[in-house]
Parts: structure tokens; C-alpha cells; sequence
């Protein structure tokens, strides 16, 4: 029974903690807070307040980071560029999708451009890391 059991015990992470401390390695002062995200969003980033807002839970490690990884794209690029002209920017790509006939969200380069980014991102970097 105690040999069971010990393969039944798995390591768990703490999820703010891990967000917090990629937040923190890429530079950045964001705040990161849980439970804020409905609908079929995993993560928003509410570039007024520079807070990384997240969903409860997610389907695995990956996407976790993934996620984070997306908004701290935006986070980025706020910083960058400034708080409004990354509202006036991201906005004229919504639009810009939009006038297409296309998802403001869904289909904003803005939101590409972090999806992608993300992706290579956690490959290049944090896939080892977090298996």
C-alpha cells in the first residue's frame, strides 16, 4: 500500500508564485491576479491597472505558462511603448480586423503577435523547465 501511494504523489507548483517570478524574469512590475477571467478567455491583461489577470485553472502546466507568457507579451509591449499609445495601437488593429469583417479580439495582430510569441517562447525556453 505505501509503495502505491508514493507513486500516486505528484509535485504540485505554485501557480501564482510561477507567475509572479515570469513576470519578474522578463523585467516587467506587472501584477498578476487569479479568478478575474470568464468566458472562453484564459488570460487578460488589463494594460490600464498593468495586471496580468488569469483564470483559476488551466488544463495543464503548458498552458498555464503559455498563457502568462501571452499577456507578458502585452505587458511588454505597453512598456515599450506606453500606456497610450499601445491603447490607440492595439485598438487600430482591432478595428482594422473588425472593418474586415473579422473578431476584434480573435483576430487582432496584436493578439497573434503575443500567440506566437508565446509558443516559441515556452519551446525556446521554459518547456525543460517545466515538464
Amino acid at each position: 500500500l505505501m509503495i502505491k501511494l508514493k507513486s500516486l504523489l505528484v509535485e504540485r507548483i505554485d501557480y501564482q508564485d510561477t507567475a509572479d517570478q515570469l513576470v519578474k524574469d522578463y523585467g516587467l512590475r506587472s501584477k498578476v491576479k487569479f479568478g478575474s477571467v470568464r468566458g472562453g478567455n484564459k488570460g487578460h491583461y488589463d494594460w490600464k491597472k498593468d495586471i496580468i489577470n488569469l483564470k483559476s485553472s488551466y488544463p495543464s502546466v503548458k498552458e498555464f505558462i503559455i498563457t502568462v507568457l501571452h499577456e507578458i507579451d502585452h505587458a511588454k509591449d505597453r512598456k515599450k511603448m506606453g500606456a497610450k499609445r499601445y491603447e490607440k495601437e492595439y485598438t487600430q488593429s482591432g478595428q482594422d480586423a473588425e472593418d474586415k469583417g473579422r473578431d476584434f479580439h480573435d483576430d487582432n495582430s496584436f493578439e497573434e503577435k503575443a500567440e506566437k510569441w508565446a509558443r516559441k517562447e515556452y519551446s525556446r525556453k521554459w518547456s525543460q523547465k517545466f515538464k
